[in-house]
C-alpha cells in the first residue's frame, strides 16, 4: 500500500524576531535579529548575558482570557498554545468539519517545563507542599494535553523530547503517522524556553554560550564565522499543520510544501560527552541528511537550499560544514546554505521547528533568507555558499538539519514544493470548548476571522 503524501498547510511562528507568518518572515528576509539582554531570569552572574526573548509576549493576545490561563501555565506551554492558534488560523481550517478522532497533536520539547519543576522544588523545601496543578504542568506532556483540550482534538497526542532537534523530530514522527493512514492531520508544535537560571548556568559550564558580544548583542550569533564563540540562548515555538494531501485538497487548502523525507541518526558509542575535548564525528550527521534525501529521492544536485543548524557553536558549525561537504561533494560551493539562528539563537525544539517554518516560507515565497554576521567565513567549515543578503529565487527542494546538544543525534527533513492547489479557504476556524459557561478555551476574536488571501506560489 503506497504511503499517503503529507503536506504543510499552516504555520505559526512565535519567536524573538516576530510572531505570526508575516512578521516572522519580514524579519527573517531582512536580517533583523531578536537579541538583547536577558530579562526572563537572573543573568547578573552569568558570563553570557545575551538572550533571544519573545519580547512583549502575552497569552491574552492569542487566547481569550489568556491572562487567567497564563497564571499557572508554564511559559513553554503558553508559547506552544500561541503557535497552535497561529498555525490553525493560517491554515484556515474549519475544525468542526474535521474528524476530531483522526486529528492529532505532536509536540517536541527539549527542556519541557523545567522552570516549573525547579520552582516546585524550591517551594517544597521552603513550605513543605506544592499546589495541586503541579501534577499536570510539571510534565513535558503538558503542552500536548493543553492543546488537545483547547481545540477538542481527540486523536493521538505524543511528545518527543530528544533535544534541540525535537521540533524536527515531531514533524518527522507526525509525518509517519499520516503516511501510515492512522490520522488525517497532525498539529505539530516545537517549543522551549531555555531562559532559566539553572539552564543558563549549565550552558555556561559547558562553554556552549557566547560571551564575547555582551555589549553588542546583534553581532553575537555568528554561524560559520571565524569570530564565533558560542550559541545565543533563547526561547520560541512554532506550529505546523500537517495533513494528508488528499485531506488538504478536499478542503481546497493552500499548501506550503510536501514533507518528502525525514531521518534522525545517533552517534552511538562513537560519542562520549566532553565539553572540553570533544571529538568530531561527522558520520551520524551525514547519515541523517543522506537518508532524508534518499527517502525524498533527491540527488545532491537537486537540493536548492539547506536550512542548516548553524548555531554559532565553535565545534558544531565546523562539524556541520564538514558533513555537508561529504553529502554534497563538489556541489557544496553551489548549494545555498543559511542559518536562521544567526537572528533568533538556539533554543531547543522551538528553534528547530522554526527552521521547518522557515523552509516552508522559503518555498512558498521564493526567497532564501540571509545569514547575518558571517563576515569572515571560517575555512575549517568548508567552502559554504553563504549570503548576507536575501536571495530571490524559487527553491523546489529545501533540506532542514538540526543537531542535538552534545552531538549525540542529528535530524534532517526534506521539504518539496507542490503544484499550487488553487484558491484559498475563506472561512474562519471554528473552535469547540467543553463548557460554554466558561468559554476561556477559544482564540481571541482576531484569530477567529478569515485571513486576507495570500498570493499563489508563482505568478
Amino acid at each position: 500500500m503506497p504511503l499517503s503524501p503529507v503536506v504543510v498547510t499552516g504555520v505559526g511562528p512565535v519567536s524573538a524576531i516576530g510572531c505570526g507568518r508575516n512578521e516572522f518572515w519580514d524579519s527573517l528576509v531582512n536580517g533583523r535579529d531578536g537579541f538583547g539582554p536577558i530579562t526572563l531570569c537572573d543573568a547578573s552572574e552569568s558570563p553570557s548575558k545575551i538572550g533571544a526573548e519573545v519580547s512583549g509576549f502575552a497569552l491574552e493576545d492569542f487566547v481569550a482570557k489568556g491572562h487567567i490561563m497564563g497564571r499557572r501555565t508554564p511559559r513553554a506551554v503558553q508559547l506552544a498554545l500561541a503557535s497552535a492558534v497561529l498555525a490553525l488560523h493560517d491554515a484556515e481550517i474549519d475544525l468542526d468539519s474535521c474528524d476530531a478522532d483522526r486529528f492529532g497533536v505532536y509536540v517536541g520539547t527539549s527542556m519541557g517545563n523545567i522552570d516549573v519543576i525547579l520552582s516546585l522544588n524550591a517551594r517544597l523545601i521552603k513550605q513543605g507542599n506544592v499546589p495541586a496543578h503541579a501534577a499536570f504542568h510539571a510534565f513535558n506532556h503538558s503542552a500536548a494535553c493543553v492543546i488537545s483540550s483547547f481545540f477538542n482534538i481527540r486523536g493521538p497526542i505524543q511528545t518527543a523530547t530528544s533535544g534541540c532537534n525535537s521540533g524536527i523530530d515531531a514533524v518527522g514522527q507526525a509525518t509517519r503517522m499520516i503516511q501510515a493512514g492512522a490520522v488525517d492531520a497532525m498539529l505539530v508544535i516545537g517549543t522551549d524556553c531555555e531562559l532559566v537560571s539553572e539552564v543558563l548556568a549549565a550552558m555556561n559550564a559547558s562553554n556552549s554560550l557566547t560571551t564575547r558580544y555582551n555589549d553588542d548583542p546583534s553581532r553575537a550569533s555568528r554561524p560559520w564565522d571565524k569570530g564565533r564563540d558560542g550559541n545565543v540562548i533563547g526561547e520560541g515555538a512554532a506550529g505546523l499543520l500537517l495533513e494528508s494531501e488528499s485531506h488538504a485538497r478536499s478542503r481546497n487548502a493552500r499548501i506550503y510544501a510536501s514533507v518528502k523525507g525525514y531521518q534522525v541518526s545517533s552517534a552511538g558509542q562513537n560519542r562520549q560527552y566532553s565539553h572540553d575535548s570533544p571529538e568530531i564525528d561527522i558520520r551520524p550527521c551525514v547519515r541523517a541528511m543522506k537518508a532524508a534525501m534518499a527517502e525524498a529521492r533527491w540527488d545532491a544536485s537537486e537540493v536548492d537550499l539547506v536550512n542548516a543548524n548553524g548555531s554559532s557553536s565553535v565545534l558544531y558549525d565546523k562539524l556541520e560544514g564538514l558533513a555537508m561537504a561529504e553529502v554534497f561533494g563538489n556541489r557544496l560551493s553551489e548549494t545555498r546554505i543559511h542559518s536562521q539562528k544567526s537572528m533568533m539563537g538556539q533554543h531547543g525544539a522551538g528553534s528547530s521547528a522554526l527552521q521547518a517554518v522557515g523552509a516552508c516560507l522559503s518555498i512558498r515565497r521564493g526567497t532564501a533568507p540571509p545569514t547575518i554576521n558571517c563576515d569572515d567565513p571560517d575555512p575549517e567549515c568548508g567552502p559554504l555558499r553563504i549570503s548576507g543578503k536575501a536571495e530571490t529565487f524559487w527553491p523546489e527542494r529545501v533540506l532542514v538539519h538540526s543537531i542535538g546538544l552534545g552531538g549525540f543525534y542529528y535530524s534532517a527533513a526534506a521539504f518539496e514544493a507542490v503544484e499550487d492547489s488553487g484558491s484559498m479557504q475563506t472561512g474562519a476556524i471554528s473552535v469547540k470548548w467543553s463548557d460554554e459557561k466558561h468559554p476561556i478555551f477559544q482564540p481571541t476574536e482576531e484569530f477567529q476571522k478569515p485571513l486576507t488571501p495570500w498570493e499563489p506560489r508563482r505568478d
